[in-house]
């Protein structure tokens, strides 16, 4: 008999919670099953909230919380956008900061990198309206970016 290898699931801390919310905000939002799985499709382009990764959750909510509902969390203010080691976001912020310091960009801010996100992913997004934070690009997106971003150091000379 062969032995069944046991690979062990790492889920993203905080994901439990961050679903829960989901569910909660839809309760207290009365969405009925069709709406609540619209909102999924339409914001993150899933069927069911275990499909959503950290981008979809943070957009997910973050779609509930325009449309009324509370963050018992709070308004997320502070430290600035937080950019995971590793990640496709990640990479678009430091291709923007290299253009920043190349002089490239007169606004190296997450606030301005927010708007270059929103409008170089308009094309791609459902509504044409784009997204609003690197963090929250589907990855196939965050590549064109983050494509379009090498162009624009290599054309300066500058190594991403």
């Amino acid at each position: 008999m062969m032995a069944k290898t046991s690979q062990a699931k790492t889920k993203a801390p905080g994901r439990s919670s961050e679903l829960a919310m989901i569910h909660i905000a839809a309760k207290e939002l009365k969405m009925c099953d069709d709406s609540y799985r619209a909102l999924l499709w339409t914001v993150a382009r899933v069927r069911s909230a275990k499909d959503l990764d950290l981008a979809g959750r943070e957009a997910v909510l973050a779609h509930m919380v325009a449309h009324g509902w509370k963050d018992p969390r709070g308004p997320r203010r502070g430290r600035g956008a937080v950019y995971r080691k590793g990640t496709q976001a990640a990479l678009i912020r430091h291709l923007w900061t290299q253009l920043a310091k190349a002089s490239a960009i007169e606004d190296g801010s997450d606030k301005a990198l927010g708007a270059y996100v929103r409008h170089q992913s308009q094309p791609y997004h459902p509504q044409r309206v784009g997204w609003d934070h690197a963090n929250l690009l589907p990855s196939w997106v965050a590549s064109k970016v983050i494509e379009h971003l090498k162009a624009w150091c290599d054309r300066l000379g500058e190594a991403p």
